[in-house]
Parts: C-alpha cells; sequence; structure tokens
C-alpha cells in the first residue's frame, strides 16, 4: 500500500471516527485501532525486507548482529509505544500513555546496557 493510499484512507477513517463519536464513542476508538493494526500489517512485507538486508549488509561488513538486532528491538519498543500511548489518549487515557512510555524508556535502556557496557569494555582496554 503506498503512502498516498494510506493518507487517504485514514482521512475516511477519520470522518468515520468523528460520526462514530456523535453517536458511539466507545466504538471510534476501535475503528482507529483496527486500522492501525491495517496500516501495520501492510507494511510489514516492506520492513522485513528492510530488515534482512540490513542484516545481509551487516554480516558482510564483519559488524556484530548482535547490535544491530538490538537497535532493532529499541526502534521496536519505541514504535509500538507510541501508537500504544495514542490510543490511549485518543481513547482519554493520558495517565495510562504516561506510564506506558516511562516504562519502554526502562525497556529501551536494559536493551542497551550491554552495548553500552561493552562500549566502556573497550575504552578502558584502551586506556
Amino acid at each position: 500500500m503506498s503512502i498516498l493510499q494510506i493518507l487517504g484512507s485514514g482521512f475516511l477513517v477519520l470522518v468515520l471516527w468523528l460520526v462514530l463519536q456523535q453517536y458511539k464513542s466507545n466504538i471510534s476508538v476501535f475503528v482507529v485501532v483496527a486500522f492501525g493494526v491495517l496500516i501495520f500489517l501492510s507494511m510489514a512485507g516492506q520492513l522485513e525486507n528492510m530488515l534482512q538486508t540490513l542484516l545481509r549488509m551487516s554480516q558482510e561488513a564483519g559488524v556484530n548482529v548482535i547490535y544491530l538486532t538490538t537497535i532493532l528491538k529499541m526502534t521496536g519498543i519505541a514504535w509500538l509505544t507510541e501508537f500504544l500511548c495514542q490510543v490511549c489518549r485518543d481513547a482519554g487515557s493520558g495517565a495510562l500513555a504516561v506510564k506506558l512510555e516511562f516504562a519502554a524508556k526502562i525497556a529501551i535502556l536494559l536493551l542497551a546496557f550491554p552495548v553500552l557496557a561493552a562500549v566502556m569494555e573497550s575504552v578502558l582496554a584502551i586506556i
């Protein structure tokens, strides 16, 4: 699905959301979530191709795949958290969104720790 198709569909979902908001506000959130999942599924194939190319290039360059997979995991956590937090805000639960963002930041820090430790060990080895 091209970005123009996604944006056009997004406009239609917005109109549907506005109409549902007046009559069935509890259903309107599910329409937005379903559309978000649909976007992700339509783009998943393209993301998979990109990830395979990155992994192949890192192996050819002799870069440890652990570093690349860690960065990709952190990016995935950030994207999924952003999506879920926006859904929470749309549903009127900004407080829950803030708590989820905090948890994601800790998860990203925990993922980054082994990479940071390896960098520090390399620096200490030089000194």
